[in-house]
C-alpha cells in the first residue's frame, strides 16, 4: 500500500465521518477479479463487497466479466433530492458505499483517484488539466494479467485523454448516446473482461443549464435507464459466468445560481458520492 495515498485519502473521509473513499475502488475491483492492485494504490478493499464475492463465487477473486459504468457529477444530494430515481440504481445494485472524494473535486482528479487507487499528491493531476496518467492503473494491472480491456467515452474527456498509451482499446465517440450503444455492442459481443462506459451528459447540463434544471434532471433519469440497460444485457449475454457491474461517479456538484452549476470545492455536495456494486453468479448455460 502507499502510505502517501493512504493518508490523503483517509484526510477526506475523517473530515466527512464516512468509512470509504473513491480510492477503495481500483483494490476492491482488482480483489474481485484475484489482480493485485496498482502499486500507487493507498485504497482499503471494501469488505462487504468482497464479503458478498466470496458468498456468490466460492472466492472473492472469481470474477470474469466487470462492467463499471461512471456517470459523472451523481453526488449523495442527488440520492437525498431524486430518492426515486436513485432507488431504481440500488434496487439493481444492491451495495451501496457513501464515499468521500478528492481535492479539488473535478472530473481528471477524480478519476485519476478511482481508477488507481492513488492520492491527487501521488498520481499528480492536482487541478482541472488532462494529462496522460504517469502512475499504474487498473488498466495497466489489468492487462498485464491478460484480461482484455474497453474504454468507452465521448472524445477529449477526461477518461478518454487521462488513461491513453496503455494495451487498452479506446472506443472514443461524439455523444453519450452512441457511446451508450457501443458498450452494450460490446457487451453483446462478449470480447473484453473489463469495460469502463463513461457518461458526461448530466455533468455538462447541471453546468450549462442548472443543478436542477428539467434538462439536467432529465439527463440524470437517462443515466439511470442506461445503467438498467447494461445490468440487463450483462445478465443475458454474461449470464454464464460470475459479473460484476458498477454505478461509479466522481464528484458531485452545486448551484451557483438557477442557471449554472460547479463543483471542485472541499464541501459535501461536491464531496460525497454514493458508489454500487451488483455481483452476480454465472448460471452455465445461461
Amino acid at each position: 500500500m502507499n502510505e502517501i495515498s493512504r493518508k490523503e485519502l483517509q484526510k477526506y473521509m475523517s473530515r466527512y465521518d464516512v468509512d470509504y473513499s473513491i480510492g477503495d475502488f481500483t483494490p476492491t475491483v482488482c480483489a474481485l477479479n484475484g489482480i493485485t492492485p496498482p502499486e500507487a494504490c493507498g485504497g482499503m478493499e471494501i469488505a462487504p463487497v468482497l464479503d458478498q464475492a466470496h458468498h456468490l463465487f466460492g472466492s472473492a477473486g472469481g470474477a470474469r466479466r466487470t462492467l463499471i459504468f461512471c456517470p459523472d457529477a451523481v453526488g449523495q444530494k442527488h440520492r437525498e433530492k431524486y430518492p426515486d430515481l436513485l432507488a431504481r440504481v440500488e434496487r439493481l445494485a444492491g451495495l451501496r458505499f457513501l464515499s468521500s472524494s478528492v481535492m479539488p473535486s473535478v472530473t481528471p482528479v477524480c478519476y485519476a483517484t478511482i481508477f488507481s487507487g492513488a492520492s491527487p499528491e501521488v498520481h499528480g493531476i492536482r487541478k482541472y488539466e488532462k494529462p496522460v496518467l504517469s502512475v499504474p492503473t487498473m488498466f495497466d494491472v489489468f492487462a498485464a494479467a491478460g484480461k482484455q480491456v474497453a474504454i468507452v467515452a465521448v472524445n477529449g474527456c477526461s477518461i478518454d485523454t487521462i488513461f491513453r498509451n496503455r494495451e487498452v482499446d479506446y472506443y472514443s465517440l461524439r455523444s453519450d448516446e452512441l457511446s451508450h450503444r457501443i458498450t452494450r455492442q460490446l457487451i453483446k459481443e462478449d470480447r473484453y473482461d473489463l469495460i469502463v462506459s463513461y457518461y458526461t451528459s448530466h455533468d455538462h447540463l447541471a453546468h450549462v443549464s442548472g443543478c436542477d434544471s428539467p434538462e439536467t434532471v432529465r439527463a440524470l433519469e437517462t443515466a439511470v435507464n442506461y445503467f438498467e440497460n447494461l445490468v440487463a444485457d450483462t445478465d443475458r449475454f454474461w449470464g454464464s459466468v460470475n459479473r460484476v457491474v458498477t454505478w461509479t461517479t466522481d464528484h458531485g456538484n452545486h448551484p451557483v445560481d438557477e442557471a449554472s452549476g460547479v463543483h471542485g470545492m472541499d464541501i459535501p455536495e461536491d464531496m460525497l458520492v454514493n458508489h454500487y456494486y451488483r455481483i452476480r453468479r454465472g448460471s452455465p448455460g445461461a
